[in-house]
């Protein structure tokens, strides 16, 4: 017995068991470190698993920034762009110019008919234009108001009542360079319905391409005249800029409305939603209004250069007077800006002296690369209608007309004399040394 251990209460064990000191320190030693491993194993583990966690959190986090923040109205309305991006957001045109010139009146009167009578007794009007045609073909859209009748000849050629002339003052317009023709006046329908007909039948068999504005054929029941003109709303186009024309006159009765396109308030909006959708872009209209021989405007005119601005129209060019009237910038309720020439007078006349001094409005109509477009500039150069001893008529440019060409004329008309004329209609803006009036 005194070979056992007493290990404690109830734990006997033999004096041979392979337990022992030594195989107890050793066993103690071994379970510390693989504890200590173990520690370090988790510790390894844990903070891996914190740099995983962590860097999905960044990515996370990033893609959170780079979302779109939503507006107070839970995502309503487009969140705001910086400058940038609207810069971008603007698509960029080709950039396009279109030129513009116009004259006044063309009534050939008595004198004036008789000046383009041959020996052979045919009728040739060039020499009314020569001297003005090199300045006209420079523009892209060149129109003249011809308020002389051509329903040929079996209606008889007169001054005033019925105002006709010989179908050769249209190829005499023609030839001068101009492409639209405006045929709304208060003599439209000195000839009827049927002299208007035989006029836009002449026209469309001898230059189908030439718009002939505010007037449609009685005898046609929708009258479309080629190259894009219909419903007195004529586009032209240019590099994709796209440029309408209106024609309106005063004195239209109730039955002349189906044929002539009449200066009305309803009309002109009509005629400008027309345009827009047709695409134009910009706007120029021709009314024919006012009172003859009175260099003042009429309240008409201003009522109606009103309604014209309202509606967006960009430019009026005006005629009917006879004699020149002042310029005037107009603007419409939404700081739109219209550029108005009450009236550029006669452009020929063989009326009275102040008759024989009218205008050429020369404008410019820009778009930009941003689509936004403009009224660049804006002219006006006084014109002279020269009558000769021997009867013959033609019209200068008051810059090209000088005191020698003056006196050999049958009514001289100094140009000093016409300078002061246009100085007290126009204004101090008009410049007396290059003959015009610069509007803008």
């Amino acid at each position: 017995m005194g070979d056992e251990l007493n290990n404690g209460p109830g734990s006997p064990r033999r004096a041979d068991s392979s337990y022992s000191r030594f195989s107890r320190s050793a066993g103690i030693s071994e379970y510390r470190r693989k504890r200590r491993a173990g520690r370090v194993f988790k510790w390894i583990s844990a903070i891996v698993l914190i740099a995983i966690i962590g860097g999905a959190g960044i990515l996370f986090g990033q893609r959170i920034l780079d979302m779109p923040l939503l507006n107070s109205n839970n995502g309503n309305e487009e969140p705001a762009k910086t400058a940038e991006t609207q810069e971008e957001a603007i698509p960029t045109v080709q950039p396009a110019q279109i030129s513009l010139a116009m004259v006044g009146d063309v009534i050939l009167n008595s004198s004036a008919l008789d000046s383009g009578l041959k020996d052979n007794g045919s009728y040739d009007f060039t020499p009314l234009f020569a001297n003005v045609s090199a300045e006209i073909k420079q523009n892209d859209i060149r129109i003249v108001n011809q308020e002389t009748n051509l329903p040929g000849e079996g209606f008889g050629y007169g001054g005033y009542d019925p105002l006709n002339a010989p179908q050769e003052l249209g190829r005499a317009e023609v030839e001068a360079g101009f492409n639209v023709i405006l045929r709304a006046t208060d003599h439209t329908m000195d000839n009827n319905t049927q002299g208007l007909h035989n006029e836009l039948n002449w026209w469309n068999a001898e230059y189908p391409k030439i718009p002939l504005l505010g007037v449609s054929d009685p005898e046609v029941e929708e009258s479309v005249v080629s190259n894009g003109y219909a419903n007195n709303v004529y586009v032209f186009e240019k590099d994709g800029f796209k440029v309408a024309i209106l024609n309106h006159t005063w004195d239209v009765g109730e039955e002349d409305v189906r044929y002539l396109s009449a200066l009305d308030e309803q009309k002109i909006s009509n005629d400008v939603k027309r345009a827009r959708d047709a695409g134009a872009q910009m706007i120029v209209a021709c009314p024919h209004w006012g009172q003859e021989n009175d260099t003042e405007t009429t309240e008409d005119e201003t009522r109606y250069a009103q309604i014209y601005a309202n509606n967006g129209v960009d430019v009026i060019i005006g005629t009917h007077p006879r004699v020149l009237q002042r310029t005037e910038i107009l603007q419409g309720p939404d700081g739109h800006k219209t550029v108005c020439f009450y009236s550029l007078g006669c452009f020929v006349s063989s009326l009275d002296r102040q008759n024989n001094v009218g205008g050429l409005a020369e404008v410019t109509l820009a778009r930009d690369d941003k689509g936004a477009c403009s009224v660049k500039s804006a002219v006006l150069k006084p014109v002279v209608t020269y009558r000769a001893n021997r009867g013959d008529y033609s019209v200068y440019l008051l810059s090209n007309y000088n005191e020698e060409l003056g006196q050999t004329g049958w009514d001289y008309l100094p140009p000093e004399e016409v300078s002061q004329m246009c100085t007290e209609i126009l204004g101090e803006g008009f410049n007396v040394e290059d003959g015009m009036l610069r509007v803008v």
